[in-house]
């Protein structure tokens, strides 16, 4: 395989999502939610799991609706944040992320990350690889009002990094992601 040692033209930021391209979480999630689930005695489905994206308010409302939930909304979001602040330390790196993030920096691209993910939790986990150093910039689940596909995420990205589209690539894993990232205009 040949080494990438170029920039992409145009390209000066790339942005990288946590949960999959940098994070092995996937299969943490869903031991959360199916936990999480089972604390009132309900079942969770792989497909089910598949349709809660966004930040954990989002997938606990939609698990509550779901699952008829009877507790407080405000209550189902700790007891889903506590799950997932301690399940985040078993999550391990997806295998050379921090090879690749290194490289880019090599290369001069600035990093930012855009994840669902709350700040806390994310920088939990950035901090813990000593990865925050390649990052110039973070946009959290947190801090727009409509998750992935909604381009909401992304365009705070772009407006945070102060270019336009096309000068941004964008690294993720999942459709809604991808949706989100491509309905902003950058490169996927």
């Amino acid at each position: 395989m040949k080494k990438a040692n170029k920039k992409i033209a145009g390209i000066k930021w790339i942005f990288f999502d946590l949960d999959g391209p940098l994070a092995d979480t996937i299969p943490t999630l869903y031991n959360i939610y199916l936990d999480f689930l089972n604390n009132f005695k309900k079942r969770g489905t792989k497909k089910e799991f598949l349709m809660c994206s966004g930040s954990l308010s989002e997938i606990v409302l939609f698990l509550k609706s779901e699952h008829n939930l009877k507790s407080s909304q405000n209550d189902l979001l700790k007891l889903y944040r506590k799950e997932v602040l301690i399940s985040y330390n078993d999550a391990r790196p997806i295998n050379n992320a921090g090879i690749a993030l290194k490289k880019l920096n090599e290369l001069n691209y600035k990093l930012m990350l855009v994840t669902s993910a709350e700040k806390n939790i994310a920088m939990k986990f950035i901090s813990s690889r000593g990865w925050q150093k390649y990052f110039q910039n973070y946009v959290f689940g947190n801090e727009v009002k409509k998750a992935k596909p909604n381009p909401a995420i992304y365009k705070l990205a772009l407006k945070k990094a102060n270019i336009s589209p096309a000068a941004a690539a964008t690294i993720e894993d999942s459709p809604n992601g991808i949706l989100s990232a491509k309905r902003a205009g950058t490169l996927v």
